[in-house]
């Protein structure tokens, strides 16, 4: 596991980023074998922000070397969810040591409660891994 630690914070937003979302259930898990176990979770304020949530990631110097022997990141995977909006999942989320990440997540309204499936398609991102960082 790594030793040391980046940052994490949410924002969540509808209406092309006019409106903040209040009260977004805001997970995020461990994507990676050695981190799988990792979770954390905050709810969105009257800004639509989480709080800020500090996730172990490897050590600075990693990313500092052109090929390094392991990966100079840890990946994480975020669900955000709230009463009124389509869920939302993004996965392959990138944590660098010593780096204050924002997360700008969209909310699509819907009707009723929280809702799973959107209507047009998916909802849920893949950010694909840069191989130029390995």
């Amino acid at each position: 596991m790594p030793n040391s630690s980046g940052t994490l914070r949410v924002r969540a937003y509808t209406a092309g980023g006019a409106l903040p979302v209040e009260g977004a259930v805001v997970r995020v898990m461990g994507a990676g074998e050695d981190n799988r176990l990792v979770s954390f979770s905050s709810v969105t304020d009257v800004d639509g922000l989480s709080e800020l949530m500090i996730l172990p990631s490897p050590e600075t110097k990693l990313s500092l070397s052109p090929n390094p022997a392991e990966l100079p990141y840890t990946l994480y995977d975020l669900e955000i969810s709230a009463d009124g909006y389509f869920t939302k999942t993004i996965r392959g989320l990138t944590v660098f040591s010593g780096i204050n990440s924002i997360q700008l997540v969209n909310m699509i309204p819907g009707s009723g409660k929280i809702i799973e499936d959107y209507p047009r398609g998916s909802l849920n991102y893949i950010i694909p891994e840069n191989n130029d960082l390995q």
